[in-house]
């Protein structure tokens, strides 16, 4: 059994998602039979976001030094659940010596296979400004054939600050659930197959948003990975 490196704090919510995810995913009757992970919650890491949009500080010096901490402290592989940090991803993996899983990638290829009509009816990216202004989506969808909606500006200033609640510890009574049920309604009867929470804060919103379209959580197939990885008796 392999040892998993959560490289989080990104926000801490969504690194204790991601946490849970692992642990109800994996197939074990016993605490031994679990697997061992180091979690690095470092929430010290700078914004990703206003690194991106208002050239602030870079995170890219901290995200390689997390990744390093954690390859040190014995993970024979990572994962990092924040989809704007994948923009630093190239630069974290060459800094390391153990793989780096890309989520971003892990679940464009669930999307591919899962929806095959993806080419002709759109799935929409629910996303920080910074994800969806640097492509991180949009370019894979692209060299796949598939098609992908961005949210309008006014919409993503919603999810923008749906997203700021969760960090700031509000689930259960997001004051935008509303807003966001209602924009999601309107675009799955207008064609949308479903909706990306490309935002490792959404999926923790997912819960209270019903109606009749389909959620895809990165956050849940990156932990279906991990736990494939490290129970695996192939390399990592």
């Amino acid at each position: 059994m392999r040892t998993v490196g959560i490289l989080g704090g990104m926000g801490p919510m969504a690194t204790a998602d991601l946490f849970i995810k692992i642990i109800q995913n994996t197939p074990a009757r016993s605490d031994q039979e679990h697997i061992p992970i180091i979690i690095y919650n470092n929430p010290q890491i700078p914004s990703r976001i206003d690194a991106i949009l208002q050239h602030a500080e870079s995170p890219r010096s901290e995200l390689i030094r997390s990744a390093v901490f954690l390859e040190q402290a014995g993970a024979d592989f990572i994962a990092m659940p924040c989809n704007t940090a994948h923009y630093w991803y190239n630069d974290i993996q060459q800094a390391i010596n153990i793989p780096l899983i890309n989520m971003i990638d892990l679940t464009v290829d669930y999307i591919a296979d899962k929806y095959p009509h993806a080419a002709v009816s759109p799935i929409m990216l629910l996303a920080t400004a910074a994800t969806v202004k640097v492509g991180l989506y949009q370019q894979r969808f692209a060299a796949r054939g598939m098609e992908i909606l961005v949210p309008t500006a006014q919409e993503q200033q919603i999810i923008s600050q749906a997203i700021d609640a969760v960090k700031a510890g509000t689930i259960n009574e997001n004051p935008y659930l509303d807003a966001l049920r209602q924009f999601m309604t309107d675009y799955s009867q207008n064609g949308v197959i479903a909706f990306i929470a490309g935002c490792t804060e959404i999926p923790l919103l997912f819960a209270h948003i019903a109606g009749n379209f389909d959620k895809i959580d990165p956050t849940l197939l990156l932990a279906q990975e991990v736990v494939r990885r490290a129970l695996s008796s192939e390399h990592a």
